[in-house]
Formats: structure tokens, sequence, C-alpha cells
């Protein structure tokens, strides 16, 4: 009965720990074109409880798959709470175009 109490407390918090382990969130993401060319537009939101900031890393990819452009869009002291609209700059990109988004908060104490 211990090994089942003990099991179902590990599971636990491995789901918690996956939903919350990141305090800021991309909402609405979207691939839009426009005059200026291919870009990426969304938001971001911060659940934790202290004031974020991050660089939003954008990779384009190519309809094979292969990396064709990057960008980055610093967001400096996203407070509790709050959520801030972003916007990539345009670029041409082929008409196949995917892209991923990559939050990074900086160095951590160990270096990586």
């Amino acid at each position: 009965m211990t090994g089942l109490v003990v099991a179902a407390g590990f599971v636990g918090f491995v789901v918690y720990s996956l939903l919350w382990s990141e305090p800021v969130k991309i909402l609405h993401p979207q691939l839009q074109h426009s005059i200026d060319g291919t870009f990426v537009s969304g938001a971001v939101e911060n659940t934790g409880a202290a004031a974020e900031s991050v660089n939003l890393e954008v990779r384009y990819y190519d309809g094979k798959g292969h990396q064709v452009a990057s960008d980055t869009v610093r967001i400096d002291n996203l407070g509790s709470g709050a959520t801030r609209d972003f916007k990539v700059a345009g670029r041409p990109l082929p008409d196949d175009a995917s892209y991923s988004i990559y939050l990074n908060h900086g160095r951590n104490p160990y270096g990586n």
C-alpha cells in the first residue's frame, strides 16, 4: 500500500512539474505574411510570482526541415501576471516555411 501512495505522489509531482515549470508562456503564435515579408507574432504571459526577462528565439525552417533563418526578440521586465504582445520583423521566407519558438532565460549558475 505504501508503494502505491509513493507512486501516486511521484506521478502527481511529475504532472505538476510539466505543467508549471515554465513561468513564461507563449500565447497565440502565428506565422503571418505581409508585403514586408513573413513574420511571427503572438503574446507572452508571465504566470510566475516574479518579473521575468526572456529572449524569444524564433527559428524558421523550409519545407524539408532545414533552418533557413532566425530572429531574437528581447522581452524585458515582464511583471507577474502580465501579458505583452510581440512581433518579429518581416523577412523573405519560402512559401512552405514553418517555425519554432524557444524561450531563453540566459545562462544558469552552471554556465549552460
